[in-house]
């Protein structure tokens, strides 16, 4: 029974490297992971978002921050009615160190939360368990994804 309970969670939980990069927040470094190659990656496994797959945001705010919840579905019930889990939650503050309105602010909080609602599925999981930090684990990784390109379609610069 689990291997059928995680049949999703396998087939998301590896991350390419190439879609990452080190980030540092202030209290050391992270993996952060290209939201548009998770979108790619949930298409790949449920199909185009709003036939295989959906979500709902909303969203509060209060004078510094903006909060969004996100919901997401991966199938229909009998009734054709989307099945949705969450809402997950991020929040980003509203204005920049320098006072200045941050108009990113709403997407922001959106795309965190997200990535945190496609965990739940599995999704990068490598990353979110601590496997990046993993200098071998990454390597092998790189050289699994590089040798899945295929070079006869890469561009080549004259």
């Amino acid at each position: 029974m689990t291997q059928e309970n995680r049949k999703v969670w396998d087939s998301l939980k590896e991350t390419d490297p190439r879609f990452t990069k080190k980030v540092n927040k202030g209290f050391g470094n992270i993996t952060s992971i290209d939201p548009q190659w998770q979108i790619m990656k949930m298409t790949e496994q449920f199909g185009p978002v709003g036939q295989g797959w959906n979500y709902i945001v909303n969203y509060e705010h209060t004078s510094d921050v903006v909060f969004a919840q996100v919901s997401v579905a991966t199938e229909k019930n009998k009734d054709d009615f989307w099945n949705y889990y969450g809402p997950v939650c991020s929040v980003q503050k509203l204005y920049r160190k320098t006072g200045a309105l941050d108009d990113e602010a709403p997407k922001k909080a959106m795309t965190d939360a997200l990535t945190k609602a496609f965990s739940h599925l599995g999704l990068c999981s490598d990353v979110f368990m601590g496997k990046f930090d993993n200098s071998k684990y990454v390597s092998e990784l790189e050289e699994k994804y590089s040798s899945n390109i295929d070079k006869s379609k890469v561009n080549k610069v004259a």
